[in-house]
């Protein structure tokens, strides 16, 4: 790999090896956006000469659901990458725009499964599915998507509901993300039969019952 880039960042892939390469940082996520500016585009390739890296530390222990990289953790891959870049390219280093999101879902559970195993697994699986580390960048959330991962949880026989929101909004389908956003969970309600309401979740309404298998 060092023969093929000679230690310069031209490609794509030469900022992901390089980048990963940069030593006293554990890196969990490199995302190359070539012709980008964070501050001045409004679209990937409008930007010329403009390279912005999305950047996830391995672990964050303050913020384990939404890690996000430090000053120290940017100074460090800055320094590594500065003299390796081409001198007509500028280099931005930044973390994730996180979207928050609610997610309400209403599930039947297998006879003779335990209740609060297939809950928890359908919670995981769904936390799991919109993971940081893994969304892709600008791809939408989509309702019957994340039906589709809750249905495949062993135990789970039919997802009878699923509800989302961005924030304080209404219920929608499908939320887009644009730029550097990914989906940041908030909170999360798996419940038996129907949906509980994104408002009692939020703490805007009255409280679910026992049944509503919130987590």
């Amino acid at each position: 790999r060092t023969l093929q880039h000679r230690d310069r960042l031209v490609s794509a892939e030469d900022f992901v090896t390089i980048t990963r390469r940069t030593p006293g940082v554990d890196i969990g996520r490199v995302e190359v956006l070539p012709a980008y500016h964070p501050e001045l585009s409004s679209e990937l390739g409008d930007a010329a000469g403009a390279v912005t890296l999305m950047l996830l530390p391995a672990f964050d222990p303050r913020h384990p659901d939404a890690p996000q990289p430090d000053r120290v953790f940017l100074s460090t891959i800055c320094a590594y990458l500065d003299p390796r870049r081409l001198v007509t390219t500028e280099v931005f280093l930044r973390g994730p725009d996180y979207l928050p999101i609610w997610l309400s879902a209403g599930i039947t559970v297998q006879a003779g499964a335990s209740i609060a195993q297939v809950r928890e697994s359908v919670r995981q699986a769904l936390v799991s599915f919109l993971s940081p580390y893994t969304w892709q960048l600008r791809k939408p959330i989509i309702d019957r998507e994340l039906m589709a991962v809750a249905s495949r949880v062993e135990g789970v026989v039919m997802v009878n509901q699923l509800l989302m929101a961005q924030g304080s909004d209404a219920p929608t389908s499908e939320i887009r993300l644009d730029r550097l956003q990914l989906p940041k969970v908030l909170g999360i309600s798996i419940g038996i039969g129907e949906a509980a309401a994104l408002d009692e979740l939020r703490g805007q309404g009255p409280p679910a019952s026992d049944d509503a298998g919130r987590f």
